[in-house]
């Protein structure tokens, strides 16, 4: 009995430690990512996360009559996507509120499903790899080297999905540290908008040649008929938050939940 005690208490001990682990990561992601003099550091997590809005973005383009016809990466880490035709609404609220979905639901897996944490490490390093290699072409200026970071990152995905064996309820072993790099990523992918906020409220709509430069921008001009660029944006930070929010209250307390009480120890 007093084994079993011991084991409950360590089990719902992980879960507090991941998540705080996990939290203090974000932390300092965010941190790192409004840092001028951290900006090298901050790139391939940058094209990391871009990798999953330019996708989404390029789906909205897909499926609303639209085409893709290529992806330049820029040595600030974003992408330029040209494309042809598609419904605006879509395609430029995807990116930011699309990852918002995306990553409230992998948070939510994590966290409520941890026996598809590999898998999702895997999905994830795949898609990081692949979309890189196949799709993406640097430009004149394009940042090769955080390119490569970015695609290493992905490798170690797939690594951590294929080797993430061990007990969840050791914090040592592979698989709960898997689950802290997953609900990094997570976060990094649901509160996307919350990291470029700075930069979609500082941004111009367009840059030379009138390419779109802050797709926020552009929805609050042409989609929403002239409302303010502070109304979409916190609006769209706002949403994402709540998205996590919603993923944190539905998962962590009834996967402690589910760890038994000590009522029946005596």
């Amino acid at each position: 009995m007093l084994r079993d005690f011991v084991e409950r208490k360590v089990r719902r001990q992980i879960v507090q430690q991941s998540l705080i682990i996990s939290a203090l990561a974000f932390a300092a992601i965010l941190l790192l990512w409004y840092s001028d003099s951290m900006a090298n550091v901050v790139h391939p997590l940058r094209m990391f996360i871009n990798n999953i809005h330019g996708g989404l973005s390029a789906f909205a383009m897909q499926v609303t009559g639209g085409s893709v016809d290529s992806f330049t990466l820029s040595r600030a880490g974003a992408y330029e996507i040209r494309y042809n035709g598609g419904a605006d609404a879509l395609i430029m609220s995807a990116g930011y509120l699309g990852s918002a979905l995306l990553g409230s639901v992998a948070f939510f897996l994590v966290n409520r499903a941890p026996h598809l944490i590999r898998l999702m490490s895997i999905v994830i390093g795949v898609f990081t790899v692949g979309f890189l290699a196949l799709f993406i072409r640097p430009d004149a200026t394009g940042d090769a080297v955080s390119m490569l970071i970015c695609m290493a990152f992905g490798l170690f995905l797939i690594v951590l999905g294929w080797k993430g064996q061990g007990d969840i309820n050791q914090l040592r072993s592979r698989k709960t540290v898997a689950r802290i790099v997953m609900t990094v990523v997570a976060l990094m992918t649901g509160l996307h908008i919350i990291l470029d906020l700075p930069t979609v409220l500082s941004t111009p709509i367009y840059s030379g040649f009138d390419r779109i430069t802050n797709p926020v921008a552009y929805f609050a001009a042409n989609v929403m008929s002239g409302a303010p660029l502070q109304l979409v944006a916190f609006s769209w930070a706002g949403i994402a938050v709540a998205l996590m929010a919603a993923a944190l209250y539905l998962s962590v307390p009834r996967q402690l939940k589910k760890i038994p009480n000590n009522d029946d120890i005596v």
